[in-house]
């Protein structure tokens, strides 16, 4: 016989009612009450689907394993292809995944590498000319490192990175020979609509976590023969030995027996925790070639130089064949110590992820990309076209810019005579002149890609290059060929660098050092260069010397020249006609000469600046911050000795990577060594936001900036805030909005009021408030994103800043700003964009949460503040309480409860909303009696103050009923539920939401009261119309499925229970995740009907996660997990393993007594679990005991028919019946039989066990001297 315990997600008391969540637990039946026990059977459906046109998504395997992980995730098998090309070898797997037909290809046994792979990409291609989008799908060799902590079983997804479309081919022989990473090609990016997937599929996991594990081993569950070879080793054969430990070439020995003796050759590292993705998902470049990446050493030098995360042999094969996303499982760390361990795993993991991906796109979605072959026909000839379109765009160009340049130089100056006569002395002009006046740091760090750009650029055809970077960001460029001291700070360190080096590799090159920064610097350094060149009449007050240097530096008889034009940052002085020659105004930018025979080099904080100066964006790069090794180098050698490497690792992360903040600290520990050390500087750093700033403000000299330029990261970034504000005083005001948000993920549709005015002391909005348009706002985000303030992020509609630039605006606001400002304006935005925490709210929520989560943990003073604050407080609450955290979402309604009070008074209406939330929280945490009294409280109080039929005051009497059915008091729920129902229809309509959550709500009231006929005739029509209205994956629909299942299995309709309950389960974990509290009790419903139909281990695996997720989430008093743990112990029952029953029943009572009541249906259900453990055991005398106790109790309290009563009935008759007293065994089973057949019907299972064994009764009792009557 069955029996329930209910349990429930929330809608918002503000606009809903509660829907009620039922829970199943089975009290367990004596013996002779019999189920029947069903065979369970998985078949797929295989439709006639052979045609190779159908299939739209290609998957190609490396190797049998891979193709054996591929098929355990296809949801249908098709036959094999009726047809394919001529000479097309491959052998094809059809099928499907979600709504998408695949055919899946592997290589040739023993065939691997770059060709093979081409081939079967090739002949897949032209035999199912309809593949639109393609999987490259396997295992690779991972390349572990301080950025990426990659381990075995993990995966890396081939994204696009550095300018690269996710794969680079490279060449292995010339790698080993000497070292060198010789790259011979890129993978091409993939289809859009993977791309769009992958972005998709990474915020999904980021709200509900990957559960690849789980799949893989619920997959292994269907394919038994491969749990052998593709389930997850131990976590002790996962390691990672040290670069230059090299696997034993003598041995033959395992790795595990020949190189696992010595701990001191393993890389130590943290076991990963249970908030930590395990398997962790990887996105970034991957590298391949036609040998196996077996060689630490070279993996990591080749990882570090191009940032490859992953090695493998056969990806770039699909180069020009099969534009493709490549997914690689990680089943070794592409060392010497390689072995097969992992390799079953890591195909299964990297199948699952890529059927993830599948399920992420509309079968629609899939039809708008061109099919594969029409894409590289029409690829081939596009870039023929573009490539001879560009050389004449690229030449006409040049020629326009050069003679605009000129012409407009001539006509301003309007002087026939301009051009000079000989030098002073000829030979002094044109000889080599190198004028830097900082020396060259010592200490530069190597990074090769920007040496390699700036060197390409010096060599290439363009006169004009410029590095742009926020002051300090520089990441230390010089690299590679040549044997450099090291070192980074700045773009000006970078160029001071760049300058020394041609100077030693080109000795006729002059080299000139233009300061930028104002005009009379500008004016300076030309007067410098007059100078040393001797140009004539260069002391003649009259002349213009700028002109006087640009045009000797123009002529074509001077030797080659380098000009390096330093902070070229105002736009102003460049570009605004402030310099006058001859009564002409002129740009500074025209002084600055354009020849074939010499180059300028700008730096810069401003991209407009440079992308002007320069005439072409191509020419402009953005310089970031630097990577975590170039920065723990820095550090190192700023330092100047040995340093505590794990501190030292955390030190650069919390200084963002970032040069100038290296070195800032690094001067400021050399400084007060031995006192200071690296941690004690980190501890200092972080103890709070006074001591952070007075650290970043902290300035020691560097010879290598000017003379009264700070060194400060404080100082040197608040000179750029000062500029913006001076250029374009809104960008400035954006800027200081946004340093309020979390760095990352900026939402721009918050930030649109960052230019209106203060609202008034009541909180009224001043009408006359300036919002700046949409036009303003971008070009403002323009500015900041030219100052290299913020950057985009790949999610359109978001940006992000270094949180290091975050925190020094917010102490230049402090010290020169109006901080209350926007500290008010950031909390407005905040309550009026944080959504009220329904379903259909939940990724924005997800999203706002980092943002708010500061807000909500600091009460602001001001009193109008205070009300915008409790509102958000009540809509984030009501947020996490969906989300199941019961903990944190109390706390908050609690202080938005009190604040409202205060403020607005108990009988407002927003107060009692605050109120009815509040209670709602008690009685997500099973804590009815709380919930009761406050509810009755605001129920009350809404019908003085709303009047009866108000929705607020109907709302407060859903919820309420909704407790008493929680308590156990069913008519009261009853009555009050039906009131509900019928106000709720003539006011709002029978399909209102609300509505329908109050006839769930009635249907679950009836069915605790064991009147399933009506509970399932009610919840059919909820299911119907919250699909159509709701559609499917809302939890509401959800709650409905698996409350109609429960009345199903109730029925004894077992089959459509379960189909019903796999349903909602799959929909559950795919919306809510694992850990939320519906999900769990569509997985504790699951296991008992595996249970009723005698598939117990089934049931106990299910029903085991269960507990301990519950446990683990909701804590050991909460409902649900006494729920989850009873129903575990009846399984244990089920089994035969009577005291691990008796034990979990033991507990599970005293703790429901406490928590429930000694009275409440589920405390008594334990109870009568626990009987029927003592019978089984022959305690006949405990057991009759307990089950007279429950009986009686449940014959007051649920009355006399009401099934778990009547259970009670059938348990104590065999219990009676095992201590031979056949007279009162026999009346009190006839009695339960007639009862049964009235109440549940004569077909009810549970009516056919108590007359079934009556009926076997007879013989023994006949064969003891009893007669029946």
């Amino acid at each position: 016989m069955n029996r329930t315990l209910r349990w429930v997600i929330i809608i918002p008391p503000a606009m809903y009612g509660f829907p009620v969540r039922l829970q199943a637990s089975t009290a367990h039946c004596k013996p002779g009450f019999s189920r029947a026990r069903r065979g369970y059977t998985t078949t797929c459906r295989i439709p006639a689907i052979s045609d190779p046109q159908v299939y739209t998504v290609g998957w190609i395997c490396a190797i049998p394993t891979e193709l054996a992980a591929a098929r355990t995730f296809l949801d249908e098998h098709h036959p094999a292809p009726k047809t394919v090309q001529r000479n097309d070898n491959n052998t094809y797997t059809l099928g499907k995944m979600g709504e998408h037909n695949v055919v899946i290809a592997v290589m040739p046994k023993r065939e691997y590498g770059i060709a093979a792979a081409a081939t079967v990409a090739r002949d897949l291609a032209h035999s199912f000319p309809n593949i639109r989008i393609g999987l490259m799908v396997g295992v690779g060799g991972g390349a572990p490192s301080y950025r990426h902590d990659i381990r075995l079983g993990d995966i890396v997804i081939g994204t696009r990175d550095a300018g690269k479309g996710g794969v680079i081919q490279y060449d292995y022989g010339k790698a080993i020979q000497n070292q060198a990473f010789v790259e011979t090609g890129s993978l091409n990016q993939p289809p859009q609509v993977l791309l769009n997937a992958v972005a998709g599929l990474e915020t999904e996991y980021m709200m509900q976590g990957p559960e690849l594990d789980s799949k893989v081993q619920a997959a292994l569950v269907r394919w038994k023969r491969l749990q052998k070879t593709h389930s997850r080793p131990a976590a002790s054969t996962d390691r990672l030995y040290k670069s230059d430990f090299i696997h034993p070439l003598d041995s033959s020995a395992a790795c595990s027996q020949a190189c696992h003796a010595n701990a001191a050759n393993i890389v130590s590292r943290h076991d990963r925790r249970k908030d930590e993705d395990n398997p962790a998902i990887h996105y970034g470049l991957i590298g391949s070639a036609n040998q196996v990446m077996k060689n630490a050493e070279i993996r990591d030098k080749i990882s570090a130089e191009k940032g490859i995360l992953c090695f493998e042999m056969e990806a770039a094969g699909l180069m020009n064949h099969f534009p493709c996303l490549v997914i690689r499982g990680i089943c070794d760390y592409s060392d010497s110590h390689k072995n097969k361990e992992w390799q079953g795993f890591a195909a299964m993991v990297a199948a699952a992820y890529a059927k993830d991906l599948l399920l992420q796109i509309p079968p629609n979605g899939i039809k708008t990309e061109k099919p594969v072959l029409e894409v590289l026909s029409s690829v081939q000839q596009d870039i023929r076209q573009l490539n001879q379109a560009a050389n004449e765009t690229k030449t006409a160009v040049q020629t326009m810019q050069s003679d605009q340049t000129v012409l407009l130089v001539d006509l301003q100056r309007g002087v026939q005579d301009l051009k000079l006569g000989k030098a002073e002395d000829p030979s002094i002009a044109r000889n080599p002149h190198f004028l830097v006046p900082f020396p060259s740091d010592p200490d530069f760090v190597d990074r090769s890609d920007i040496w390699t750009w700036m060197e390409r650029q010096y060599a290439g055809p363009e006169s004009r290059f410029a590095l742009v970077g926020l002051g300090g960001f520089g990441y230390v460029a010089l690299a590679a060929v040549r044997d450099l001291h090291l070192h980074s700070s700045s773009k000006s360190q970078m160029a001071i660098r760049f300058a020394h080096e041609v100077h030693a590799t080109s000795p006729k090159t002059s080299i000139f050092w233009v300061h930028g920064r104002t005009k009379a610097a500008f004016e300076e350094s030309y007067r410098s260069i007059a100078d040393v060149l001797a140009l004539p009449r260069r002391h003649d007050p009259n002349i213009n010397v700028l002109a006087l240097v640009c045009d000797w530096l123009q002529r074509e008889d001077v030797s080659p020249w380098l000009m390096i034009v330093d902070n070229a940052d105002d736009f102003e002085m460049l570009f605004s006609k402030n310099s006058s020659e001859n009564g002409v105004r002129i740009p500074t930018v025209l002084y600055l000469p354009k020849t074939n025979n010499g180059k300028i080099l700008f730096t810069s904080r401003s991209w407009d600046a440079a992308e002007k100066l320069t005439g072409n964006g191509k020419t402009v790069h953005q310089v970031p911050t630097m990577e975590q090794a170039q920065a723990l180098l820095l550090l190192q050698k700023k330092l100047g000795h040995d340093v505590d490497e794990d501190a030292a690792l955390r030190l650069v992360e919390a200084l963002e990577y970032i040069p100038l903040a290296i070195n800032q600290a690094a001067a400021y520990i050399n400084k007060r060594s031995p006192r200071v050390a690296i941690q004690s500087y980190l501890d200092e750093f972080q103890k709070s936001e006074k001591r952070k700033g007075t650290l970043l403000r902290s300035d020691r000299g560097d010879i290598r900036r000017y003379e009264g330029v700070s060194n400060s990261v404080l100082v040197t970034w608040q000179v750029t805030f000062e500029q913006i504000k001076r250029e374009q005083p809104r960008a400035a005001n954006l800027l200081s909005l946004m340093s309020y948000f979390h760095a990352q993920n900026i939402p721009e549709y918050m930030l649109h009021d960052y230019n209106s005015r203060f609202t008034d002391t009541e909180g009224n909005d001043d009408d006359d408030d300036e919002i700046s348009d949409n036009g303003d706002f971008e070009d403002d985000l323009d500015v900041l994103r030219g100052y290299s303030l913020i950057t985009m992020t790949a999610m359109s509609g978001f940006c992000e800043m270094h949180s290091l630039v975050q925190f020094c605006t917010k102490v230049w606001i402090s010290e020169f700003g109006c901080p209350d400002r926007w500290k008010n304006l950031f909390l407005q935005s905040a309550s009026r964009h944080f959504p009220s925490g329904v379903f259909e709210t939940w990724e924005q929520c997800q999203m706002l949460m980092p943002h708010v989560q500061p807000l909500l943990n600091k009460e602001p003073p001001a009193e109008s503040d205070r009300l915008k604050w409790s509102e958000l407080l009540t809509n984030a609450s009501r947020y996490l309480r969906m989300l199941g955290d019961y903990s944190r979402a109390e706390g908050f309604i609690q202080e938005a409860v009190r604040i409202r009070t205060e403020s607005l008074g108990e009988k407002h209406p927003s107060t009692l909303m605050s109120m009815d939330n509040l209670a709602s929280t008690f009685w997500n945490q099973g804590r009815w009696k709380e919930a009761e009294e406050l509810g009755v409280r605001v129920m009350e109080t809404r019908k003085r103050v709303l009047g009866e039929e108000h929705r607020d005051t109907i709302t407060s009497m859903a919820n309420l009923a909704l407790t008493f059915c929680d308590r156990g008091r069913w008519k009261e729920a009853e009555e009050l539920g039906v009131r509900v129902v019928e106000m709720r229809k003539r006011l709002l309509g029978e399909e209102h939401p609300s509505t329908l959550t109050s006839m769930a709500n009635l249907a679950s009231t009836f069915w605790n009261q064991g009147r399933w006929k009506e509970a399932e005739e009610l919840g059919v029509r909820v299911v119907e119309m919250r699909k159509r209205v709701l559609k499917e994956e809302h939890p509401h629909t959800l709650m409905s499925m698996g409350n109609l299942a429960l009345t199903y299995r109730n029925q004894g309709r077992w089959k459509e229970a379960e189909e019903l309950q796999t349903k909602e389960l799959d929909i559950c974990l795919k919306v809510l995740g694992e850990e939320h509290p519906s999900t769990l009790t569509s997985m504790s419903n699951l296991a008992s009907t595996y249970k009723s139909q005698g598939r117990l281990k089934e049931a106990e695996e299910l029903g085991v996660r269960v507990m301990e997720t519950s446990l683990r989430v909701l804590g050991e008093e909460h409902p649900l997990t006494l729920t989850s743990m009873g129903n575990l112990a009846l399984t244990y029952s089920y089994q035969g393993r009577w005291k691990e029953a008796e034990e979990l029943e033991v507990r599970v009572i005293e703790m429901s007594s406490t928590v429930l009541g000694k009275e409440h249906p589920d405390t008594l259900t334990s109870m009568a679990n626990l009987a029927s453990t003592f019978g089984n055991q022959g305690r006949w005398k405990e057991a009759e005991e307990l089950e007279v106790r429950v009986m009686e109790t449940r014959k007051r309290v649920l009355g006399e028919e009401h099934p778990d009563t009547l259970t009670s009935m059938h348990n104590l008759a065999f219990t009676w019946k095992d201590q031979e007293r056949w007279k009162d065994a026999t009346q009190l089973l006839q009695d339960c039989v007639r009862r049964r057949e009235n109440v549940l019907g004569v077909d009810h299972p549970d009516t056919l066990s108590s007359a079934s064994a009556l009926s076997d009764w007879k013989p023994e009792f006949s064969e003891n001297g009893y007669t029946f009557p």
